[in-house]
């Protein structure tokens, strides 16, 4: 699958995209392997410290919010597309 990071995750990540090999599964256990990959700081952006959802990052599955699928259990396939981007706010 194909991931791209947007903003202060791209400076996390140290990339604006990578490919990524999840065998099955969901949203939730890809963010799992990314929080150890990328630490703590990474955690902060996607998740509460009791493991739900953040509200710092937007996550897109194919354009699609994950808000508005299944969240943390939006089951995934190797040919998605995840972006993951925090809100951004403009004048």
């Amino acid at each position: 699958m194909q991931l791209a990071y947007f903003a202060n995750l791209r400076d996390i990540t140290g990339l604006s995209k990578q490919t990524w090999n999840l065998n099955g599964g969901t949203i939730g256990k890809l963010i799992g392997e990314l929080c150890g990959t990328y630490g703590t700081q990474f955690k902060h952006w996607v998740l509460k410290d009791d493991g739900s959802l953040g509200e710092l990052c937007i996550i897109l599955v194919n354009g699609h919010d994950i808000r508005e699928l299944n969240g943390l259990a939006t089951q995934l396939h190797p040919e998605d597309e995840i972006s993951f981007f925090p809100p951004v706010a403009g004048g």
